[in-house]
């Protein structure tokens, strides 16, 4: 993946007086100008925070000539920890600030035990922030609850619900009468059947046309509906 850098000068005029800018205000200035702003659009809902570390070695670095410093950030990827790169062209020096990022997305979380199997709603559901960082799989959102869905293992309180710890319901199992939609075309056909095994949304099983006795393949489309495409 191409990494894309991104920098940004700060330059110090004269209004009849000197008016020095420290490093660690330009940096906290591109900061609050660039790499927030930056962030804000790729996570909207986001609170974001970004922490400089180590702070002590901007001491030992000269003062730019022309006041301005050069700032690249080596990781713009990144969701919690990174670099920046400072630099000077006169005199000619360059030094790594590291910095933490905190970026908290409200999401769906439990606030009841939920057991496997068992249907996710509002009733066994908050919003609460969660750091991205430490998520593994998409998050839910009030924008897309996961309502409807089955835990596909035991969750405890608080757990924050991601696309991995979930799976689709089962709409239809085997045995249930089922109606048959064939289309193909502008022509549309209905008949009965009978599932011969269980099925998500979705997804193709198996199904028996109870007139002709021939079994087909169909997709799930509701609790009692599949759906076969010639």
């Amino acid at each position: 993946m191409r990494i894309i850098r991104l920098s940004i000068a700060f330059i110090c005029f004269q209004t009849g007086f000197t008016f020095a800018i420290t490093t660690e205000e330009q940096i906290n200035h591109y900061i609050n100008q660039v790499e927030i702003p930056r962030l804000s659009e790729i996570y909207p809902d986001a609170a974001i925070s970004i922490t400089l570390n180590n702070l002590a070695a901007l001491n030992y670095l000269p003062d730019c000539e022309n006041e301005s410093i050069q700032i690249n950030n080596q990781r713009p990827d990144a969701t919690k920890r990174t670099n920046y790169e400072v630099s000077c062209d006169s005199p000619t020096w360059k030094s790594y600030v590291p910095v933490t990022q905190s970026i908290m997305i409200p999401a769906i979380k439990t606030i009841t035990p939920i057991n496997r199997g068992q249907a996710i709603s509002k009733s066994n559901t908050d919003v609460g922030e969660v750091d991205i960082s430490s998520l593994r799989g998409h998050v839910y959102t009030k924008k897309n609850p996961p309502y409807g869905l089955i835990a596909s293992r035991n969750l405890r309180i608080n757990t924050v619900i991601t696309d991995d710890l979930t799976n689709q319901p089962t709409l239809v199992k085997k045995g249930d009468s089922v109606l048959i939609t064939a289309s193909s075309g502008t022509i549309i056909v209905r008949m009965n059947g009978v599932a011969l095994e269980n099925g998500v949304k979705g997804q193709q099983i198996r199904v028996k046309n109870t007139s002709s006795e021939r079994i087909i393949y169909a997709k799930v489309v509701t609790d009692s509906e599949v759906l076969v495409n010639y």
